[in-house]
């Protein structure tokens, strides 16, 4: 029989998260805060180990030594018709795993799978906060570590500077796995599906050209490593999180003087490609359309939808550029002009209250005033039997439009947090606003109506589940996610499906131990469209990522605009930067008492974090203890899913559990009523007039 399958790997990106534990939970494969079906319990927890669906409870997530699990990143193959036309969604997709029976007669025997993490990070381009992707356009922003000799390709810099574990390659009917670090030999997958050994490749750790280093939690010599399960599906592990520093000439561990591009310190944040070749019971192979892997911050908050997701962000880019779905974008017949059809029917479940439940989630990850848990409230209850005219979003009077110069308005439009860079506030996507335009002007379908396959429903999933908007940097990803340049465009055509990245082909030959085998890789707006190294992706992240977590909480909209307010408020009011992945103020599981909720504590408090200026609340006021203290840090968890003792939550909380940063009683800063402002800088006085 003629072999009319394709086979992709999905997700298309998938996200590993760190952890001090050696022990992991599995990434969520539902999308966050969206109903489930046959439960209470909202989407976006990871999964328990060793099982297909079962969410974690808050007993979960540390080790009995009371360590961070991390979150792995699991993938799966699904085979689809080569026949088929491969519009989106396609609603196709049948798993296969080792046993499995092709319509052909064709069985698969083994699946081989390969990766390779790297961390450019320390060798890349500064990030520059209030530019984004801008900073490259008809240039580069200033290099990374400047002291370190070389141009951005030099070898001499690259080894000093670049972190590369280099490729491995593992049988799942072997049942092993491969870890990503020194000690580990490198290898590959070559014709048929053999796996070659990689003595000579070029693995480049920081010990390797510092003879000392400062450590303080432990030497960096791992970027994560690779198993599978129990039928065949691989699972990818990111590493402990943490982070070293060089001495400077005094032998005094380097300084941290900032919070995204700090010289002389190196992390364990990684991304690379994903490839599995299948084999059959015939001796055949066939490889399958491959995936990437992003390893990098835990999930504080896995429930907590963001307004603006990176799943919004990535289907926008698609949707207006790559020609996703012509039913809803494109161009009339004869014309060259592009735009949304109004003739396109938005699903309410699919496409708008997805919006309303991210908006009305953020009162568990941020101090909202009295007046905006009511509008947000009110936002929550619409459905879709609701005329759009007679709720709070009629007319969508309140939200903020992309389309149009307000992004410096603050109060009373949504969203009312900091926007991406060079704006002082955040709005939906173009494509979330004309969706939800049509249900506006009553152009909708009821009903759940997903159309989703398996695999594209993984897709959404693990996009949804993490920070969109803005970009500065980021948390899981940075601006250069939306660029079209990094995925495979024709994906109609080659039968690889939408949001896929592209990778750049390395053969593995000619290596030589001495010489890096990696380069510093793509570099946006400069006309690069071969595709993505390892490390291409985290590279555009803060060094190292703890800094930059610690303190995105609170700020005024002049950090994003060159220090000048631009906003229509006060220039002192302070407002959130990421809450739904960076939580800001929480409300205490153990300080909960028949459901009633206590006063909101800071997610980062205690010790080391007291502030006289409020902008500098929720924060570690030395940043060395946040690259120590980070996993003490507590998970926010749906109430259905806390276990304390004999005691219920309702599944209408979402509380912070298993915190070690503070104990019950404990004193620590009091969480301000919003709005609050940052301590006024201290202008010199003018002169006065001659």
């Amino acid at each position: 029989m003629k072999n009319n399958s394709i086979f992709r790997v999905h997700p298309t990106i998938n996200f590993a998260r760190f952890g001090t534990s050696e022990d992991y939970i599995l990434a969520p494969e539902t999308s966050a805060g969206l109903p489930q079906d046959g439960t209470d319990t909202t989407g976006g927890l990871p999964i328990r180990k060793g099982s297909e669906t079962k969410p974690v409870t808050s007993k979960d997530l540390r080790d009995e030594e009371g360590n961070l699990k991390k979150q792995a990143a699991r993938y799966r193959i699904y085979a689809y018709d080569q026949a088929n036309t491969h519009s989106y969604p396609e609603g196709a997709g049948t798993e296969v795993v080792v046993g499995t029976k092709l319509p052909d007669g064709r069985k698969v025997v083994d699946l081989i799978w390969s990766s390779h993490l790297a961390n450019k990070k320390a060798a890349a381009y500064n990030v520059v906060n209030n530019k984004g992707i801008l900073a490259y356009k008809d240039a580069v922003p200033q290099l990374r570590n400047p002291e370190t000799h070389g141009d951005i390709d030099s070898a001499y810099r690259l080894n000093r500077l670049m972190i590369d574990a280099g490729p491995r390659a593992i049988s799942a009917s072997s049942n092993e796995g491969a870890k990503f670090d020194r000690c580990t030999r490198a290898s590959c997958v070559r014709k048929g599906g053999k796996i070659k050994k990689l003595p000579e490749y070029p693995i480049r750790f920081p010990s390797d050209t510092n003879s000392r280093l400062f450590e303080p939690n432990g030497p960096l010599d791992s970027l994560g490593e690779m198993l599978t399960d129990e039928k065949g599906r691989l699972l990818v592990l990111a590493s402990s999180g943490n982070a070293v520093g060089q001495y400077d000439e005094y032998g005094v561990p380097i300084q941290m003087t900032g919070d995204l591009n700090n010289v002389g310190w190196f992390d364990s944040a990684a991304d690379g490609p994903i490839s599995v070749t299948l084999k059959f019971d015939d001796g055949s192979t066939e490889d399958a359309f491959g995936a990437w892997v992003v390893c990098g911050d835990p999930a504080y908050a896995p429930q907590i939808r963001n307004v603006v997701s990176v799943w919004d962000d990535v289907y926008d880019m698609f949707v207006r550029e790559l020609g996703l779905q012509p039913e809803l974008y494109g161009s009339k017949k004869g014309q060259k002009k592009t735009a949304y059809k109004a003739s396109y029917r938005p699903t309410f479940a699919a496409d708008i209250q997805p919006v309303f439940i991210a908006c009305d989630l953020q009162r568990w990850t941020a101090n909202l005033p009295p007046l905006a848990l009511r509008a947000h409230t009110a936002v929550r209850a619409i459905d879709e039997d609701d005329d759009p005219d007679r709720t709070i979003m009629a007319a969508l009077n309140f939200l903020r439009n992309p389309n149009k110069d307000e992004t410096n308005i603050g109060t009373p439009l949504m969203p009312l947090s900091l926007g991406a860079a060079g704006t002082s506030f955040l709005t939906v996507t173009k494509t979330q606003y004309f969706l939800l335009e049509q249900w506006s002007k009553g152009k909708f379908k009821k009903g759940r109506g997903s159309k989703l396959g398996p695999g594209e429903a993984m897709d959404v999933a693990a996009l949804a589940n993490c920070l969109g908007g803005r970009y500065v940097p980021g948390i899981e990803v940075s601006y250069t996610i939306k660029d079209q340049e990094i995925y495979i465009q024709d994906w109609q055509k080659s039968g690889a499906g939408p949001f896929r990245v592209k990778h750049y082909p390395l053969t593995y030959r000619k290596l030589n131990s001495e010489t890096p085998y990696l380069t510093s890789g793509w570099i946006p707006l400069h006309d690069m469209a071969d595709g993505l190294q390892p490390g291409d992706i985290s590279k555009f992240m803060a060094t190292p990522w703890q800094t930059d977590y610690n303190s995105c909480s609170i700020h005024a909209t002049a950090i994003n605009t060159d220090g000048v307010n631009e906003s229509n408020g006060a220039e002192t009011t302070l407002y959130w930067s990421w809450p739904s992945q960076r939580p800001d103020a929480v409300y205490v599981a153990e300080e909960v008492v028949n459901n009633v909720l206590p006063k909101q504590k800071w997610s980062i408090r205690g010790p080391g974090t007291f502030a006289v200026n409020p902008a500098q609340a929720a924060t570690f006021q030395d940043p060395l203890q946040s690259v120590n203290d980070w996993d003490k840090i507590g998970i926010i968890v749906q109430g259905s899913n806390v276990e304390i003792g004999d005691r219920e939550f309702s599944p209408d909380l979402y509380l912070e559990v298993q915190g070690l940063l503070t104990a019950t009683g404990e004193a620590t800063d009091p969480v301000a009523s919003w709005p609050f402002n940052a301590n006024p800088s201290k202008k010199p006085p003018k002169c006065p007039p001659h």
